[in-house]
């Protein structure tokens, strides 16, 4: 038996240190400040500012014709307080806490029936899974607390009992990230899972009373009722244009990983008997969550969890010793100590020095085409221009929006769209279709160039 335990706690000691290299590892490939960053910043600073959106002409770009309406409102006023305070680092501090709540959250879930070892190694395949949506922006702390309800939700399957904390949780998560509507639905996944493994113990009137009231308070925000379909119009408006919002290829390793996932789960609860309804729903509701977008491929690695909890139980669970929790505290101080995971990580924007001057040089109010691309930046740190299009594709209409796209294809019309919307500079990627458009046109001028941008103005 002594040696049993020893090997046992070896192997949660290689699993930790495995899932603490491979996060350090993950987050020191990201090379860049995800675009959206600057975006998210520039509104936060606007809310508080006292600007709160909701109708037009839009506070920040010119060819917006949907009213915003700012989902994430208190992320972005959390995010812009750190950033003025603490740099970007503040908002990776914050990044790692998140990472680390996904973390503890997947662990306690899977650790119901599963060894310290094998627990640690679901956690390893959650962070290989959700890598992908861990940038320094609110979706992070979506993808943290849905871990948590998750967590939630699977302690009530297993002994009936209504987790009201979950309520909380909601309102919350309401205010911090679109996402909290899929929080909504892993409650509605869980209600489904207890109707088909017709459970006596279930307490059905704190269990619905739990679903209804997270619903209930998610329309009770500053923003009021309006918010419950907002994802969905957000997410209507971006298929079209956006990739992260449009399904997954099978090119997407991600992706396939989940779906590999799926299907272990799937053969190894249909070759056991009983069979396990519980592990199907969930697998299976895993695969459809990640064929709808990239950006939901995360999320449904969540819920493979509690499927690989049924579907893979240990024989043996040990209840929780102050010896399991070592190797796990030591994984959580090497990620949040190994280099470009809050010190060393990049935090310039994506425009060179001699655009950002020349930028900084404009007049306030002058119009500038923007690469989508860099919108954000220019928006946060030059916030006297009034770029024509940014991030938000939801509130730009279909014919707006492809408006402006055959004008930076340079498609036949591109100069009277100019004219048109009183363009006076533009900053294009160097070498793609407006870039080349613009330098065979004799009416405009380069008037900086930092290798990947070019800054053009009217002759």
């Amino acid at each position: 038996m002594r040696r049993r335990f020893d090997r046992a706690l070896a192997d949660h000691w290689v699993l930790a240190a495995a899932l603490a290299a491979l996060t350090a590892l993950l987050l020191r490939f990201r090379n860049a400040v995800d675009v959206d960053v600057w975006l998210h910043l520039r509104i936060g600073r606007e809310l508080r500012r006292g600007e709160w959106f909701g109708s037009l002409p839009d506070p920040l770009v010119v060819l917006a014709d949907r009213a915003y309406l700012p989902t994430q409102w208190l992320a972005e006023i959390l995010g812009s307080l750190i950033v003025d305070a603490a740099g970007l680092a503040g908002l990776r501090v914050l990044r790692l806490l998140a990472l680390l709540v996904l973390f503890a959250a997947t662990y306690a879930t899977a650790r119901r029936a599963m060894t310290p070892a094998r627990a640690t190694g679901v956690v390893v395949l959650v962070a290989a899974t959700t890598a992908a949506a861990w940038a320094e922006r609110p979706q992070v702390a979506g993808l943290a607390l849905a871990a948590v309800t998750v967590l939630l939700w699977d302690r009530t399957l297993a002994d009936g009992r209504p987790r009201w904390v979950l309520v909380p949780i909601a309102w919350v998560w309401a205010m911090l990230h679109g996402t909290w509507a899929l929080g909504l639905a892993f409650g509605g996944l869980a209600v489904l899972v207890a109707l088909l493994t017709r459970r006596s113990t279930t307490r059905w009137p704190g269990v619905m009373g739990v679903l209804a009231a997270a619903v209930a308070v998610t329309a009770a925000t500053p923003l009021g009722p309006r918010l419950l379909l907002e994802p969905f119009a957000v997410s209507a408006s971006a298929r079209a244009g956006v990739n992260e919002w449009q399904p997954p290829t099978v090119t997407n390793p991600l992706y396939l990983l989940v779906l590999a996932a799926v299907a272990v789960i799937v053969l190894r609860t249909l070759t056991r008997r009983p069979v396990d309804p519980a592990a199907l729903a969930f697998a299976l509701a895993a695969a459809g969550l990640a064929a709808y977008s990239v950006r939901t491929v995360a999320f449904a690695a969540l819920l493979l969890v509690p499927a690989l909890v049924r579907a893979f139980p240990s024989a043996r669970s040990p209840s929780f010793s102050r010896r399991e929790a070592g190797p796990l505290v030591a994984a959580a101080v090497v990620i949040a100590l190994a280099p470009g995971v809050v010190w060393g990580a990049p935090s310039s924007g994506p425009l060179g020095s001699s655009v950002d001057a020349a930028l900084a040089g404009l007049p306030g109010g002058t119009v500038a085409a923007v690469d989508v691309r860099v919108s954000g930046w220019v928006l946060a740190e030059h916030p006297g221009l009034r770029p024509l299009r940014d991030l938000r594709a939801e509130v730009y209409t279909p014919s707006t929006a492809a408006a402006y796209e055959s004008f930076t294809d340079a498609e036949p019309g591109w100069q009277a769209y100019a004219d048109e919307h009183g363009v006076e500079v533009v900053v294009a990627a160097e070498d793609e279709a407006l870039d080349r458009a613009l330098s065979a046109d004799p009416g405009w001028v380069p008037a900086a160039d930092d290798g990947t941008y070019r800054l053009w103005r009217r002759s």
